[in-house]
This record gives structure tokens, sequence and C-alpha cells, in this order.
């Protein structure tokens, strides 16, 4: 399965149709995926003859917010250079269709979400390959200065290049906080996935800082361990009441052969007052590399 991954923002109602030459660079060549507001395409670096990923906004931004948040999201990305983060290459306008656009690396491979979906619980090595490469990558993102606010398994990427496969990619910074800008996020508003929301976060996205980020990586450890999601009501409203006051959920009661030093560290990173977490990145990747 071919996922590609990019971003670009429309200030148009109406998505580009495929073969749209972008700012006389860029050949959209196929459509890869669309979501609540956007499409993704592949396509062709002309120029350079190789293949990068686009997305394209359909909903007007009369405004420029949405230009705004994109620019943002790529600088975001750019500034958190590191392997297991997904490189940035340009962002740039095109003059006659009033496109704002940033363009990506192109991955082979697919999610960790598609991968849990199909296998349901994952062995033992690759969860702690998985989780230290996920903190290596929170750790160059929050050394430059960024909280992701939306880590979750379809924002990990797990890209096959040559003989390597499994490459960890930490992707979509649609929604990260940088820490030394000022935020779109209004006070009140909730940004990010509320399956994988830290009890902060849900108050507040303004509020979050890098813990938060730490949380949201115990959740998705915990859902590779066990296949499913720490608090499962389907209900949003009864979701977001068991994240904050629920009772903290045991991994080993879902997955019993799970090694304690590496069920301890995910319910530290579940812990539900910031300050009983791992406070870094980093000390979470010291946790977990002697197991």
């Amino acid at each position: 399965m071919r996922y590609t991954i990019g971003k670009i923002v429309s200030r148009h109602a109406a998505p580009p149709p495929l073969g749209t030459l972008l700012d006389g660079r860029y050949r959209l060549q196929g459509l890869l995926g669309s979501g609540g507001m956007g499409r993704v395409y592949e396509a062709e670096d002309m120029r350079l003859g190789r293949r990068v990923a686009i997305k394209v906004l359909y909903e007007d931004d009369a405004d420029g917010t949405m230009a705004e948040r994109l620019f943002r999201e790529a600088k975001a990305a750019a500034r958190a250079e590191h392997p297991a983060v997904v490189t940035t290459y340009g962002y740039g306008v095109d003059p006659e269709l009033g496109v704002d656009y940033v363009v990506m690396e192109c991955l082979q491979g697919e999610t960790l979400a598609a991968r849990i979906e199909r296998d349901g619980k994952l062995s033992i090595p690759f969860i702690l390959r998985v989780g230290l490469e996920i903190a290596e990558a929170l750790i160059a993102v929050h050394e430059a200065g960024v909280v992701h606010r939306d880590l979750k398994p379809s924002n990990v990427f797990l890209a096959t290049r040559g003989r390597r496969i499994d490459d960890v990619k930490l992707l979509d910074f649609g929604v990260a906080k940088q820490l030394d800008l000022h935020t779109l996020t209004l006070t009140g508003q909730i940004y990010g996935t509320p399956q994988y929301m830290a009890p902060e976060q849900i108050n507040d996205s303004k509020r979050v800082d890098r813990r938060s980020d730490i949380y949201s990586l115990g959740v998705v450890l915990y859902e590779c361990a066990t296949g499913e999601l720490p608090f499962r009501e389907k209900n949003v409203t009864a979701l977001l009441c068991q994240i904050m006051f629920g009772a903290e959920p045991n991994v080993r009661a879902r997955r019993a052969d799970l090694p304690e030093p590496l069920a301890a560290a995910i319910a530290r990173c579940l812990q539900r007052q910031a300050g009983n977490r791992y406070q870094t990145a980093r000390s979470l990747y010291e946790a977990l590399a002697p197991l």
C-alpha cells in the first residue's frame, strides 16, 4: 500500500483537478485520499524529477487563517529536522490559482493505525522499537520549540526504504503549537483527537506543553500493546469525562505478557497529572532504551 504525505491549502472552495501544474512546477497526478477539509495528492516535481505530496484544502479561506496555519505547520515540521520527522521540502504560493502550498517527502508503507487495525496486538520488540523512534522524534520536535498536539497512530508512518522497513516518520503538524509564536488557538478551544488527548489538553489546548505529547505517546503504546484504546467510550462527552475522571488504565490487565518495566513506562506516560509523567521525551527514551 502506498501513502503520500504532504500539505497545501487553497483559498478557493474547489480543489485543483488532476493534471494541474501548480506554481509551474508540481503536476498533480493522483488522488490518494480525502478528509473533512482536504485532499491528498501524489505529485511530480517537474524541475527535479521526483515524487512529492500535496494536500489541498477545499474550503474558503477568506481571512487567511488556514493559510497561516499551513505556514506554521510547514515551519514546525522544518524546524524539527530529524530522520523520524517527515521532511519538508518547501513552501510557496501559486499566484494564479491563489494557492498556498507546502511540499513534503513522498513515503511508501503504511500508518501505525493501519498496522494495529490489521494485526491487533503488536509484538513486544516492535512496540519497543516504535516507542523509541517516536520518542526520538519528540526529542527533536520539543527541542525545536514545538508541541505536536495530535500524536496518534494515524500520524505515525511506517516507511519502507529499500531494504529498510517500518522506519518511523512523525506526520501532520497541522495543530502543532510553536512555543515562541503567538498561537492561533483561542482560550477554551480544543485541538487534537479526543481519544489521545491529555487531560490538560481537554481543558484548554492553549495550555499544553511537551508532557501532553508524552501522554499521547502513552496512549499510542497502550494501543500497540493491546490493540485497543485505554478509554473507549463512543460518546465524546462521556469519553472526555472518562479521560478526566475515570480509573487509570492498567495495560497488563489487557496484555499479561507485557514486561513489567514496559508496562510501568506506559503507566507513567498516562498519569493524569502532568507532573507525574516523564517530564521530557528524552527521559522516556532513556527508560525504554535498556529494554
